[in-house]
């Protein structure tokens, strides 16, 4: 028999965030589009559902091939690398791409308009994500980088903390899996 699964959260209902998170989600000016690899969207560690769910102007799309009209005006990438800035301007919408760095490699060769992008790289952060091992200091999971843009980008970080609290319970919900064993 399958494991019942929250139809909002995706979690395993033994483990449902729903009740974590902010209530209505959380408003914000800059739309955050979340460009998702397919093999990503299973994955139990996955905080992108977490930062739809918790930002009112937030969506998610899973797939490989994206449409360059995406790319509207004013939208930005946020990905390290050469030619990003600490925080362009008039960015209206940020682009996200949610899954390993294989394969957010593989989307940005997939999509090379969004190598056109004008980027955000992020400043070195602490990553509170310690269920999943980072390769390289700096590397955060795609709720953090995002709330962490957000801040960069409209300031005022603190209005964010309820979708921090519910990230916390997510890592420690995973710790507890993982310590007992649960799946």
């Amino acid at each position: 028999m399958p494991r019942q699964v929250c139809p909002r959260c995706e979690r395993p209902a033994p483990t449902c965030l729903c009740a974590t998170l902010p209530a209505p989600p959380l408003a914000h000016r800059t739309e955050l589009l979340i460009l998702q690899h397919p093999a990503e969207a299973a994955h139990a560690k996955n905080t992108a559902t977490l930062l739809t769910l918790g930002l009112r102007s937030a969506r998610l799309l899973r797939g490989e091939a994206f449409d360059a009209a995406l790319a509207r005006p004013g939208t930005a990438l946020l990905y390290p690398g050469d030619g990003g800035s600490a925080a362009p301007v008039d960015v209206s919408r940020l682009i996200l791409l949610d899954g390993s760095w294989r394969q957010s490699r593989r989307l940005l060769a997939t999509n090379p308009w969004l190598a056109a992008l004008p980027r955000l790289a992020l400043s070195a952060q602490v990553s509170r994500y310690v269920i999943r091992r980072a390769h390289r200091p700096g590397q955060l999971s795609t709720l953090e980088a995002g709330l962490h843009a957000l801040a960069l980008l409209e300031g005022g970080p603190e209005r964010f903390e309820p979708l921090w609290t519910a990230f916390d319970a997510f890592v420690k919900a995973g710790i507890y899996r993982r310590e007992t064993g649960m799946t």
